[in-house]
Protein backbone atom coordinates (compact mmCIF):
# COMPACT_ATOMS: atom_id res chain seq x y z
CA UNK A 1 0.00 0.00 0.00
CA UNK A 2 2.65 2.97 -1.07
CA UNK A 3 0.32 4.61 -2.96
CA UNK A 4 -2.09 5.77 -0.18
CA UNK A 5 0.58 7.61 1.23
CA UNK A 6 1.11 11.83 0.29
CA UNK A 7 4.10 13.32 0.83
CA UNK A 8 3.08 16.49 2.42
CA UNK A 9 6.72 18.54 1.58
CA UNK A 10 5.34 17.55 -2.13
CA UNK A 11 2.09 18.57 -2.24
CA UNK A 12 2.86 21.99 -0.42
CA UNK A 13 5.36 23.04 -3.07
CA UNK A 14 2.99 21.62 -6.20
CA UNK A 15 0.49 23.83 -4.40
CA UNK A 16 2.47 27.18 -3.82
CA UNK A 17 3.72 26.63 -7.20
CA UNK A 18 0.03 26.85 -8.85
CA UNK A 19 -0.51 29.85 -6.53
CA UNK A 20 2.39 31.24 -8.27
CA UNK A 21 1.46 30.45 -11.58
CA UNK A 22 -2.31 31.92 -11.32
CA UNK A 23 -0.93 35.00 -9.69
CA UNK A 24 1.69 35.85 -12.75
CA UNK A 25 -1.50 35.30 -15.01
CA UNK A 26 -3.50 37.09 -13.40
CA UNK A 27 -1.03 39.98 -13.47
CA UNK A 28 -0.12 39.32 -16.80
CA UNK A 29 -3.88 39.60 -17.93
CA UNK A 30 -4.66 42.74 -16.11
CA UNK A 31 -1.24 44.37 -17.82
CA UNK A 32 -2.08 42.80 -21.33
CA UNK A 33 -5.88 44.23 -20.83
CA UNK A 34 -5.02 47.85 -19.45
CA UNK A 35 -2.71 48.04 -22.64
CA UNK A 36 -5.74 47.06 -25.28
CA UNK A 37 -7.66 49.46 -23.13
CA UNK A 38 -5.60 52.55 -23.89
CA UNK A 39 -5.17 51.21 -27.52
CA UNK A 40 -8.83 50.91 -27.81
CA UNK A 41 -9.63 54.35 -26.45
CA UNK A 42 -7.28 56.10 -28.05
CA UNK A 43 -8.97 54.66 -31.11
CA UNK A 44 -12.14 55.78 -30.28
CA UNK A 45 -11.13 59.35 -29.32
CA UNK A 46 -9.41 59.66 -32.28
CA UNK A 47 -12.28 58.89 -34.53
CA UNK A 48 -14.47 61.32 -32.58
CA UNK A 49 -12.32 63.61 -33.42
CA UNK A 50 -12.25 63.14 -36.87
CA UNK A 51 -15.91 62.69 -37.23
CA UNK A 52 -16.60 65.49 -35.23
CA UNK A 53 -14.26 67.93 -37.94
CA UNK A 54 -16.06 67.93 -40.69
CA UNK A 55 -19.29 68.44 -39.49
CA UNK A 56 -18.61 72.24 -38.79
CA UNK A 57 -18.22 73.16 -42.12
CA UNK A 58 -20.86 71.25 -43.68
CA UNK A 59 -23.48 72.69 -41.28
CA UNK A 60 -22.22 76.41 -42.08
CA UNK A 61 -22.72 75.33 -46.43
CA UNK A 62 -26.05 74.32 -45.40
CA UNK A 63 -27.25 77.36 -43.80
CA UNK A 64 -25.33 79.69 -46.05
CA UNK A 65 -28.00 78.64 -49.17
CA UNK A 66 -31.25 79.06 -49.39
CA UNK A 67 -32.61 76.78 -46.50
CA UNK A 68 -35.81 77.16 -45.02
CA UNK A 69 -36.78 75.56 -41.55
CA UNK A 70 -40.67 74.93 -41.88
CA UNK A 71 -42.74 73.19 -38.86
CA UNK A 72 -45.48 71.06 -39.83
CA UNK A 73 -48.29 71.00 -37.41
CA UNK A 74 -47.70 68.72 -34.45
CA UNK A 75 -49.47 65.03 -35.52
CA UNK A 76 -51.43 63.51 -32.54
CA UNK A 77 -52.71 59.97 -33.49
CA UNK A 78 -53.16 56.55 -31.69
CA UNK A 79 -50.26 53.63 -31.97
CA UNK A 80 -51.13 49.92 -33.33
CA UNK A 81 -50.12 48.56 -30.15
CA UNK A 82 -50.96 48.54 -27.60
CA UNK A 83 -54.35 49.86 -27.70
CA UNK A 84 -55.04 53.29 -26.11
CA UNK A 85 -51.39 54.63 -26.75
CA UNK A 86 -51.22 57.79 -27.87
CA UNK A 87 -47.78 59.46 -29.82
CA UNK A 88 -47.62 63.18 -30.19
CA UNK A 89 -44.86 64.24 -32.65
CA UNK A 90 -43.58 67.79 -33.31
CA UNK A 91 -41.53 68.23 -36.10
CA UNK A 92 -39.68 70.58 -38.74
CA UNK A 93 -38.37 70.14 -42.20
CA UNK A 94 -35.45 71.74 -44.05
CA UNK A 95 -35.69 72.14 -47.38
CA UNK A 96 -33.81 74.72 -49.63
CA UNK A 97 -36.75 77.14 -51.46
CA UNK A 98 -35.55 77.11 -54.58
CA UNK A 99 -35.91 73.68 -55.43
CA UNK A 100 -39.87 73.91 -53.65
CA UNK A 101 -42.48 75.70 -55.26
CA UNK A 102 -45.46 74.38 -52.87
CA UNK A 103 -43.60 74.12 -49.44
CA UNK A 104 -47.27 74.25 -47.95
CA UNK A 105 -48.67 71.62 -50.33
CA UNK A 106 -45.45 69.08 -49.37
CA UNK A 107 -45.78 69.82 -45.77
CA UNK A 108 -49.09 68.84 -45.67
CA UNK A 109 -48.79 65.74 -48.11
CA UNK A 110 -45.29 64.83 -45.36
CA UNK A 111 -47.81 65.15 -42.14
CA UNK A 112 -50.60 62.88 -44.09
CA UNK A 113 -47.96 60.50 -44.71
CA UNK A 114 -45.95 60.79 -41.15
CA UNK A 115 -49.81 59.96 -39.80
CA UNK A 116 -50.51 56.88 -41.72
CA UNK A 117 -47.01 55.46 -40.81
CA UNK A 118 -47.03 56.43 -37.10
CA UNK A 119 -50.16 54.79 -36.50
CA UNK A 120 -48.57 51.53 -37.62
CA UNK A 121 -45.96 51.89 -34.72
CA UNK A 122 -45.74 49.57 -31.60
CA UNK A 123 -44.43 50.89 -27.99
CA UNK A 124 -41.56 48.11 -28.66
CA UNK A 125 -40.64 49.39 -31.16
CA UNK A 126 -39.97 52.74 -30.12
CA UNK A 127 -38.33 52.04 -26.75
CA UNK A 128 -34.53 52.83 -26.55
CA UNK A 129 -32.09 54.75 -28.15
CA UNK A 130 -32.01 52.12 -30.99
CA UNK A 131 -35.50 52.56 -31.31
CA UNK A 132 -35.62 56.62 -31.59
CA UNK A 133 -32.71 56.12 -34.05
CA UNK A 134 -34.67 53.67 -35.82
CA UNK A 135 -37.67 56.00 -36.10
CA UNK A 136 -35.78 59.00 -37.23
CA UNK A 137 -33.70 57.36 -39.92
CA UNK A 138 -37.37 55.94 -40.95
CA UNK A 139 -39.21 58.94 -41.20
CA UNK A 140 -36.29 60.90 -42.63
CA UNK A 141 -36.63 58.91 -45.66
CA UNK A 142 -40.12 58.31 -46.02
CA UNK A 143 -40.14 62.71 -46.23
CA UNK A 144 -37.27 62.37 -48.99
CA UNK A 145 -40.07 59.78 -50.86
CA UNK A 146 -42.56 61.77 -50.78
CA UNK A 147 -41.07 65.28 -51.08
CA UNK A 148 -38.66 63.61 -54.62
CA UNK A 149 -35.67 63.86 -52.75
CA UNK A 150 -36.23 67.87 -52.41
CA UNK A 151 -35.84 67.83 -48.34
CA UNK A 152 -33.06 67.69 -46.81
CA UNK A 153 -33.57 66.59 -43.58
CA UNK A 154 -36.79 65.96 -41.25
CA UNK A 155 -35.78 67.41 -37.28
CA UNK A 156 -37.85 65.83 -34.66
CA UNK A 157 -38.77 68.60 -32.07
CA UNK A 158 -40.57 66.73 -29.40
CA UNK A 159 -41.68 63.16 -29.20
CA UNK A 160 -44.36 61.97 -26.55
CA UNK A 161 -45.61 58.39 -26.66
CA UNK A 162 -48.41 58.44 -23.47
Amino acid sequence: MAYDTVDSKAGKGSMLTLLAQVGALTILGAVGGGFVGTLIVAKVRASVVAAAAPAEPVVKKAMSEDVIVKELPPIVTNLAQPEGMKIRLQASILFNKKEVETPTLMSAQITDDLVGYLKTLSIAQLQGGSGLQSLREDLNERVAIRSEGHVRELIIETLVVQ
